[in-house]
């Protein structure tokens, strides 16, 4: 089985790595040289043995069996590259975006392979998180579901079938977590201060920490996209200071610094383990 992904940045790379892992071709496709460039480096360090394509054309991904989309949470760039991969979709592929929030329905409504088109959601790292919410459409035919969720479970994953909600079912939840945990950061109340006492009571990662192995700018995206979706509820109101970490730059571990400061430059973005260097609210 050949399975193209589209997007080689954290997620783009974690879910080609679970592909890899399980024995399949990747071929991984990202039009910027640079990220390109430390996709490569990064999956032939850890898949020594796997067979990988990373490419900057399109048509290379013509004799996948399955392609993923990975790419940043902007719907109208999503929703070109979709029609864009018309002509390369044979009558059996299968089609998944990796969207975290967006409307699948919207995203797939107008393409021609629409049957065979549904949601993946991966979650952040995706070589160590099982979970895979599997969200068809009206359009998706129950071949395609059935396909999908054995491939996955194929792959090592735990698929569950979510509704084409905002959020659908984990980011729906999970958005109570960050967006009152940024409330208390916006009266003052330390990141690092949140994080330890949800750490203390038994959450794996604190919020800011887990904004930060995620990306801001992706967290932020989600937030943005459920309020608007779920018609502007004032608890779901995302944060200013989150809009400003993005504003300035401050992406998380991919960048260096997010609400924390790391010691690398977080060459290994997906590693959710270790302290970060020291906090930051600037």
């Amino acid at each position: 089985m050949r399975v193209g992904i589209l997007g080689a940045g954290t997620m783009g790379r974690g879910i080609a790595e679970v592909v890899g892992r399980a024995g399949q071709a990747v071929v991984l496709y990202e039009p910027a040289s640079a990220a390109r460039a430390h996709a490569e480096a990064f999956l032939r360090e850890r898949l020594p043995q796997a067979e990988l394509q990373v490419t900057d054309a399109l048509a290379d991904l013509a004799a996948a069996d399955v392609l993923i989309e990975a790419i940043p949470e902007d719907l109208t760039q999503k929703k070109a590259l979709f029609l864009a991969l018309t002509p390369l979709v044979g009558p059996t592929t299968l089609v998944a975006t990796n969207t975290s929030a967006l409307s699948v329905h919207e995203l797939g409504r107008e393409l021609t392979y629409r049957n065979r088109f549904l949601g993946w959601h991966f979650f952040n790292p995706a070589p160590r998180m099982p979970l895979v919410e599997v969200i068809p459409t009206a359009f998706t035919t129950e071949e395609a579901v059935q396909r999908s969720l054995t491939l996955l479970q194929a792959w090592g994953k735990v698929p569950v079938i979510a509704p084409d909600l905002p959020g659908f079912l984990v980011n729906r939840i999970a958005r109570p977590y960050y967006v009152e945990a940024l409330r208390l950061a916006e009266m003052g109340v330390p990141p690092e201060e949140i994080d330890r006492l949800m750490e203390g009571v038994g959450f794996r990662m604190g919020p800011f920490r887990l904004m930060d192995l995620i990306g801001v700018d992706v967290n932020h995206a989600v937030t943005q996209a459920v309020w608007a979706g779920l018609w502007y509820p004032t608890r779901f109101r995302p944060s200013w200071l989150q809009a400003l970490k993005v504003a300035a730059g401050h992406l998380g571990r991919k960048a260096g610094q997010g609400f924390y400061r790391y010691a690398t430059d977080a060459s290994s973005p997906e590693d959710p383990k270790g302290p970060p260097a020291a906090p930051t609210t600037s």
